[in-house]
């Protein structure tokens, strides 16, 4: 029983026990908007009123709390994904980077190959003298024409030196 004092005069109402919003259920406090809570929470005590609103929030707050922790393992799971997929690029940009340095390795194998080659080529007392890539007469270019191998153009130079080389061999 409830007692409210208006002026001099005392109104008692009685109220049943579960009458109003005490027999609310959990889906039915969440889910109601705040005018419907309002609603039935008039004529309830102070203190009924403060527990149910105490209740709804902390029901709120644990729904929050649910959709907060599936979305961190959601995020969590996109992440992951995407961090092996990460994960394989850099894999197989590391084997891209491999490969290509033994490349490398190799081309500047064959390029200091034929800078040694082309050295020795042009200090050669042998190849100094005469006509290179013609054989002797015949539309060959003289070699004092060419004259002495310069490092900047041995690439012109070890073609020429290559196909004098390739003709030698094909006639022995």
């Amino acid at each position: 029983m409830t007692t409210t004092n208006k002026g001099n005069k005392a109104l008692k109402v009685k109220r049943e026990p579960g009458e109003n919003g005490t027999s609310l259920t959990d889906e039915e406090l969440v889910t109601m908007s705040v005018r419907e809570l309002n609603q039935h929470l008039r004529g309830l005590s102070k203190e009924e009123i403060l527990q149910l609103k105490q209740r709804r929030r902390t029901l709120k707050n644990r729904g929050y709390a649910a959709s907060c922790r599936v979305k961190r393992v959601t995020q969590k799971e996109e992440l992951e994904k995407q961090k092996a997929q990460l994960q394989q690029e850099v894999d197989k940009l590391a084997n891209e980077n491999a490969s290509m340095r033994i490349e490398l390795d190799a081309l500047r194998s064959k390029y200091e190959a034929l800078q040694t080659f082309a050295r020795t080529v042009a200090r050669s007392p042998t190849v100094g003298v005469g006509v290179r890539a013609g054989g002797g007469g015949g539309g060959g270019v003289p070699s004092s024409v060419i004259g002495p191998l310069i490092p900047g153009k041995v690439a012109t130079a070890t073609s020429v030196i290559t196909i004098v080389k390739s003709k030698t061999d094909a006639r022995s």
